[in-house]
């Protein structure tokens, strides 16, 4: 074949290749019948099976908008399940998934500084059932140990709904436990906290609330020799419309200036927060769990 006809037949090869290309059919709309929460997460995720490897999907953990598009291109393996399915209205529903990494055997890491992730899926309906139109999959961490933590379903008001993961551990002697609360909205899933401080509990590290109350004489002895602080919070927390109520009750005998032991102060107060649309604003009274504590673990 002489030069000429080999580039007649490359210029062939170019221009069916060009009108194949813009032949291609676009990517098929899939739709569910139902909001039944497997039926739902075929669209996110075809070949996903509610158990063993077809859990594991490849998914991107970065907010587009907060990273460099070829970060936010950057995927992980992970393992995802459907956890809730709410109703936003009557055409719009919304699935919220844990998200587990994995390791290479594609089991989910759960060693004690293994957090999980929070997903969501927005669907709109039609006659030809339900559509997905946008997808977060990761809004926040969430949790522990491989595990996103309790969680719920909450109504704030017409079309807007809270994700609640409440989850605890220690560390060191120190234990805590924290609330994330994520707003549902349209078709979106907003942060409205990364979490809460609840609680607060530091006997395991030197004994000093048992000190305090009269406990252990070695670990009495240990506290007045040392003056370690005892920080001993516990809260309990419900929401009322669009306001979420936390009250605390529990002791604190802070260190001093110079090093002193203060008096032991007795803590019953309670915290008010509104939920807005992507807002969660303290509105009344104070979070009193120690500010060590209040961004999350050591």
């Amino acid at each position: 074949m002489n030069s000429f006809s080999k580039f007649a037949v490359h210029c062939a090869l170019i221009a069916t290749s060009l009108l194949l290309a813009g032949c291609q059919k676009k990517p098929e709309v899939r739709y569910s019948e139902t909001l039944a929460r497997n039926a739902l997460m075929a669209l996110p995720f075809p070949d996903w099976a509610p158990t063993g490897s077809a859990q594991v999907q490849a998914v991107s953990l970065y907010p587009t908008t907060d990273v460099p598009s070829e970060a936010a291109a950057a995927v992980v393996h992970v393992e995802v399940s459907p956890v809730y399915v709410v109703r936003l209205d009557d055409t719009h529903a919304a699935l919220v998934t844990q998200v587990l990494p994995v390791d290479e055997n594609n089991r989910p890491y759960d060693g004690h500084a293994h957090s999980g992730m929070i997903g969501a899926y927005f669907f709109e309906h039609s006659a030809a059932g339900w559509r997905m139109t946008d997808r977060q999959d990761f809004v926040t961490t969430s949790g522990v140990g491989g595990n996103i933590g309790t969680t719920g379903i909450t109504k704030l008001g017409e079309g807007h709904f809270a994700v609640t993961a409440q989850w605890g551990s220690c560390w060191q002697g120190y234990c805590g436990r924290w609330l994330v609360v994520v707003g549902l909205q349209g078709n979106e899933a907003t942060l409205l906290n990364s979490g809460i401080a609840l609680s607060v509990d530091n006997d395991g590290a030197r004994g000093a609330c048992s000190a305090l109350s009269g406990g252990d004489p070695r670990a009495a002895k240990e506290a007045d020799a040392e003056k370690h602080e005892c920080l001993d919070i516990q809260s309990k927390w419900k929401f009322q419309g669009n306001r979420l109520l936390v009250s605390y009750e529990g002791r604190l005998s802070k260190l001093g200036e110079n090093g002193e032991l203060l008096p032991t102060r007795k803590i019953q107060e309670q915290a008010i927060y509104e939920a807005t649309p992507g807002k969660l604003t303290l509105i009344s009274g104070r979070n009193p769990v120690p500010d060590f504590f209040s961004n999350g673990p050591p």
